[in-house]
């Protein structure tokens, strides 16, 4: 009996192909498995939208409607708007993967990544993506999902995931001081030291 178990493979950062492994002791099971080859891939349309391969067919269609200027200085118009949101979107879940799952901007941040890739799934019409992003210009949202790649790098150095130990009598430390001794100290200007100029 035919066993398919479905082996995702990543790379550079983004989900690629999707191959199949066949576990029987059948030593006709590579013919057979070539005959399933539409049947496997209808059950890969089944998968949610983030955990499919990169259909460059699917994503990287010219549209009929020529588009001149993003409406912004620039910012180049992008040719293929909905191939580089999934692309920084199989990125970004990658990326996030090196984040513990329990913490908030991970689990956050899945979700709104799977959601956008949902809707650009879904929808064709780059203008109809605009008014669902709530964006002016797709070239935008684009330039926001890059920015938050560079949050990415900057949360995963600085880890705020990771709250420190803090003793109960340094976190009420300051609501016990007096309001007037909160307040800045006043420094006055140093006193200069007087020269003697020599007069002639």
């Amino acid at each position: 009996m035919l066993k398919k178990l479905p082996i995702f493979r990543l790379g550079a950062g983004m989900l690629k192909t999707v191959r199949y492994s066949y576990a029987t002791a059948d030593s006709k099971t590579p013919a057979q498995a070539e005959t399933r080859t539409k049947e496997d891939l209808s059950q890969v349309d089944e998968l949610p939208v983030h955990l499919r391969p990169y259909d460059k067919n699917k994503y990287e269609v010219t549209s009929t409607k020529i588009k001149y200027a993003s409406g912004y200085s620039l910012l180049e118009v992008e040719p293929f708007p909905r191939a580089k949101i999934m692309k920084l979107g199989y990125i970004m879940l990658e990326k996030l993967k090196e984040i513990p799952a329990e913490a908030l901007y991970r689990v956050y941040t899945e979700e709104k990544f799977k959601y956008i890739m949902k809707l650009v799934d879904e929808t064709e019409d780059i203008r109809t993506l605009e008014e669902k992003f709530g964006y002016d210009s797709i070239e935008m949202f684009i330039q926001i999902l890059h920015d938050e790649l560079e949050l990415f790098k900057h949360l995963k150095d600085t880890k705020p995931w990771e709250a420190r130990a803090v003793d109960e009598e340094e976190l009420f430390h300051y609501s016990k001081i007096p309001r007037a001794q909160l307040k800045h100290a006043r420094h006055d200007r140093p006193a200069r030291e007087e020269k003697k100029f020599i007069s002639s």
